[in-house]
């Protein structure tokens, strides 16, 4: 079962329930798509994913990065208008664990999102 976080805590860097996370928002080149970046920093480096999920709940992209790669991906604003992202993590023996959800708000629409997993416990 995931946790429902809000998107002012990623912004703040706020410590979640295992880890911290920094979300940097600005604008991206095409105004009818959504772009997801993941980063890992520092000691983190275990596999990491984002789950973009669509209003009916079905996957409609899934990114993910180990290490020092970087994941990206750019997904159709109406096709994940009133959905969701889940943000996953490999936990004990490298499984691949939902930990936190966050609702898609209209303010997403034409922008980037750049996560960067800066903690994990």
């Amino acid at each position: 079962m995931t946790i429902h976080i809000e998107w002012g805590q990623l912004e703040n860097a706020q410590r979640l329930q295992e880890d911290q996370l920094k979300l940097r928002i600005s604008e991206f080149t095409d105004p009818e798509f959504t772009e997801f970046q993941l980063s890992l920093l520092g000691a983190v480096n275990w596999w990491k994913g984002i789950e973009v999920k669509n209003s009916g709940g079905q996957i409609v992209d899934f990114v993910d990065a180990t290490g020092p790669q970087q994941g990206l991906t750019e997904v159709p604003w109406d096709s994940i208008l009133g959905g969701s992202v889940v943000l996953w993590k490999a936990k004990a023996f490298g499984i691949h664990t939902p930990m936190y959800d966050l609702s898609i708000s209209h303010r997403l629409k034409g922008k980037c999102l750049s996560f960067r997993w800066v903690a994990d416990a």
